[in-house]
């Protein structure tokens, strides 16, 4: 790790001091380690984009190169933490880039993520939010992230405000269903069921609602009814939903339950 570190330092070093001017065309070195990379004989693609690196400090090819390393890191070797080190790395030279910026640090937070660094992938996801002038999609999936890592963090308030903030904010209608749902989700584990049911009528009453995401809405809708002892609304969405959720031996049980609990 610390050869790979210092691989790194001196690339970036040489990208701060290079002041040569960029000639290359079609750099055979790159395309060298493309072909290999491509053949998938990663160790001879690994050490040739590491080269071009350190000896093209203003090339073309840079990002590419960049990317092929964190791939390989990360799908091949399955090793996050290389590939964390190579985002990080990858920040400090196009950092400055507000186009690519948000997408380093969030992926970053994925490899952090899959450490099980959670804390520190939470500080990614936050950084990367702080740019401006995003597209709405790729802040939509930053704080569906950042919600997702919260709540696996036990911190279920601030998950709750970013599954609603990406809801509020987002102009994908599934994106929406989605957040509105977890939002809901993660009230009831904090036993807030009141503020979870009235998001989850919201929902089920919402158009352009997938399918798959209004059965999930409804049945966890039922379950807050049942609980309340209000069986008969809960009987009808449980009806509503048998034939689009996808486990209908969970609905045929529910069903007989209630009917009982009517009938007795």
């Amino acid at each position: 790790m610390r050869r790979f570190f210092l691989i790194f330092l001196a690339a970036l070093i040489f990208c701060v001091q290079g002041c040569e001017k960029n000639t290359e065309k079609v750099n055979p070195e790159f395309e060298e380690a493309s072909k290999a990379f491509s053949k998938g004989y990663y160790f001879k693609a690994e050490k040739g984009f590491e080269h071009y690196l350190q000896s093209h400090p203003r090339g073309k090819k840079r990002l590419e190169a960049w990317n092929h390393l964190v791939r390989i890191a990360s799908d091949v070797r399955q090793d996050p933490e290389r590939g964390a080190s190579i985002l990080e790395a990858m920040y400090l030279e196009f950092g400055h880039d507000s186009s690519r910026a948000p997408l380093l640090k969030r992926r970053a937070a994925e490899m952090y993520a899959r450490e099980g660094k959670l804390k520190v992938a939470v500080e990614n996801l936050e950084k990367s939010l702080e740019f401006p002038d995003q597209p709405q999609a790729q802040m939509d999936t930053t704080r569906m992230m950042l919600a997702n890592t919260y709540r696996k963090l036990g911190n279920y308030d601030l998950a709750v405000f970013f599954y609603g903030e990406c809801a509020d904010y987002t102009e994908d209608s599934l994106t929406r269903a989605e957040a509105l749902f977890e939002k809901a989700h993660t009230l009831t584990l904090i036993q807030a069921q009141q503020r979870a049911q009235s998001e989850l009528e919201k929902l089920v009453q919402m158009h352009e609602v997938p399918v798959e995401i209004h059965a999930k809405a409804a049945f966890l809708l039922a379950d807050l009814y049942e609980q309340q002892d209000d069986y008969k609304k809960a009987l009808e969405l449980l009806k509503e939903i048998k034939d689009t959720y996808p486990n209908p031996n969970a609905i045929d049980m529910k069903i007989e339950f209630i009917k009982k609990e009517l009938g007795s």
